[in-house]
């Protein structure tokens, strides 16, 4: 009979092995869920819209602007050619001397049929500059139904039309989920193959059961629902993360939350440095609103997730199998469903070689686990030339500004040496 001690180390390790093989047998289970919804739900093809436009709801655009990235005229002109009958352009712009007012002014004057109109004066309501930039647009608007764009995603034609129809009765947001628009180059294929993979699975699947996920990059909701709330939207200021808590108090008013049936197409031109810093503001983010979500987050990546199996199995059946084939097996799987899955993410086939998939998958996992540990360790937020501190709970305090001096130079510096990426990043 083995010692008392010896009893309870053995028992622990059980329990830690097989509470490993379920979690891992429950990430194949979202892996295949997700897989099969995209399939099925995104790009679905939509009835005529009805020709009588008066029965058709209004819908005011947010657009907050900041700075001039390579490809600005071409994702806002997508906002003057949607296929909606009624529909206002709100431009948000930070300041009157913004560069980026002489693309707009262009395009409204190449499409003067469309509604649309620039606010150049943002108030300080709150911490969060995103917010003080929509407040503008968000008192004038004309329409209950308030779509926030940024100001790098590219919208296809029919996708404003798809998320009205999904505002029913009781629904009170529609999101789209975070994917890319196809540009050349490596960086786009990065950027496919995390937003089409690792985050498609959890975006999707936390949709599916009701968890919140919702991202401020473009949704639709209610106006109505913020008359409550002192300030409306302005209310959301104290978060950096407005979106998440935002879509939190929509539910909490007895409303659904859904997804649209078209992706949000990020501009692809970034490079993949900011678009780790931007990753690791995410998951500062994350540990500051749902600390007991982000510390199962490591653990559900393929590399870790894989270890963890490995060294199960080889606890639970020491000769019966050979770990290091299990490893490659398990990475080559993760490899193939995150495939399948970012191309049920687009509507037309990948533009880019398998090779390259391969390469950029790689990349993002050896980054995953390195971008959790960086978050953990460096303290707070870096967002346009300003540093923020996170509290518990996600509410945020704008340091001092010598505190964030070498921040933005910092930063700065990697935007002027990368000419793809935006001058000025949004979250």
């Amino acid at each position: 009979m083995l010692p008392l001690q010896l009893s309870y180390a053995y028992l622990a390790q059980l329990s830690l092995a097989v509470g490993a093989l379920v979690f891992l047998a429950g990430l194949a289970v979202l892996h295949l869920v997700a897989i099969v919804w995209a399939r099925l739900y995104f790009y679905r093809r939509l009835e005529p819209l009805d020709p009588e436009a008066d029965r058709l709801p209004g819908v005011s655009i947010l657009k907050p602007l900041v700075g001039i990235d390579k490809n600005v005229y071409a994702n806002l002109e997508t906002y003057f050619t949607l296929q909606y009958p009624r529909y206002e352009l709100l431009f948000c712009l930070e300041s009157s001397e913004d560069i980026v007012s002489m693309v707009v002014d262009t395009l409204m004057e190449k499409y003067p049929h469309v509604d649309a109109r620039v606010f150049k004066s943002p108030k300080q309501h709150s911490v969060n500059p995103k917010v003080n930039n929509m407040m503008q647009g968000f008192e004038c608007a004309k329409y209950d139904l308030l779509l926030i764009s940024d100001s790098g995603v590219r919208m296809l034609p029919q996708a404003l039309a798809d998320m009205v129809r999904c505002m029913g009765r009781d629904v009170g947001m529609v999101h789209q989920m975070p994917f890319t628009e196809q540009r050349p180059g490596f960086h786009n294929v990065v950027q496919s193959a995390y937003f089409g993979g690792t985050h498609a699975k959890v975006y999707i699947t936390a949709n599916l059961v009701g968890i919140n996920c919702t991202t401020g990059m473009s949704c639709l909701f209610r106006k109505s629902i913020l008359d409550p709330l002192p300030g409306g939207l302005a209310y959301f200021g104290r978060y950096l993360a407005e979106d998440f808590f935002l879509s939190q108090y929509v539910r909490s008013r007895g409303f659904r939350v859904v997804l649209s049936h078209y992706p949000a197409l990020q501009d692809g031109s970034t490079s993949v440095g900011n678009l780790r810093r931007r990753l690791i503001r995410w998951i500062k983010l994350r540990s500051a609103m749902i600390p007991h979500v982000v510390l199962l987050e490591p653990f559900s990546d393929c590399l870790l997730s894989g270890l963890m199996a490995a060294w199960a199995l080889a606890f639970l059946w020491p000769s019966g199998v050979n770990v290091y084939a299990y490893f490659l097996i398990h990475c080559l799987a993760w490899l193939l469903c995150d495939y399948l899955l970012m191309l049920n993410c687009m509507e037309s086939p990948a533009p880019f070689s398998r090779l390259a998939f391969v390469c950029a998958w790689l990349l993002c996992a050896c980054m995953s686990p390195l971008n959790v540990l960086c978050a953990q360790c460096q303290r707070g937020v870096e967002w346009r030339g300003r540093r923020f501190r996170l509290e518990w709970g996600g509410v945020t305090r704008e340091l001092p500004l010598e505190a964030s001096v070498a921040a933005a130079t910092t930063a700065a510096a990697a935007e002027s040496a990368d000419p793809a990426s935006q001058k000025k990043v949004a979250i």
